[in-house]
């Protein structure tokens, strides 16, 4: 139809009850208890080697892993695809070293 344009994806923080799953050069898995849309733009801090680093990235996907008697268990799957090149090496670089589990916190 004419004049209709697609939503904005929303932008929101990392879960409060995210936990880490996966780091992978090209994707990041957590796991909560909130489903968020492919698109939603995930403000959060990867913490590799003890220091925190301000990112956002999109969800590529939000698979449900269980279900428990309280609700849904999901691991939500983030693109680095459209990380900056700097910010990409990094994220290749840590994993490349193997030093250390990386952790997730909320933004700053």
């Amino acid at each position: 139809m004419k004049g209709l344009s697609s939503p904005r994806p929303a932008n929101v923080a990392l879960p409060a009850d995210a936990h880490f799953v996966e780091l992978r050069p090209d994707a990041l898995t957590f796991q909560t208890r909130q489903c968020l849309l492919p698109g939603t733009r995930v403000r959060f801090q990867l913490v590799m080697e003890g220091r925190p680093w301000s990112l956002q990235a999109p969800v590529d996907a939000c698979m449900v892993m269980e279900k428990e008697r309280s609700g849904y268990v999901f691991h939500v799957r983030l693109t680095l695809a459209l990380l900056s090149d700097p910010d990409h090496h990094l994220v290749n670089l840590f994993i490349a070293r193997g030093r250390g589990q990386p952790g997730l916190k909320p933004p700053a």
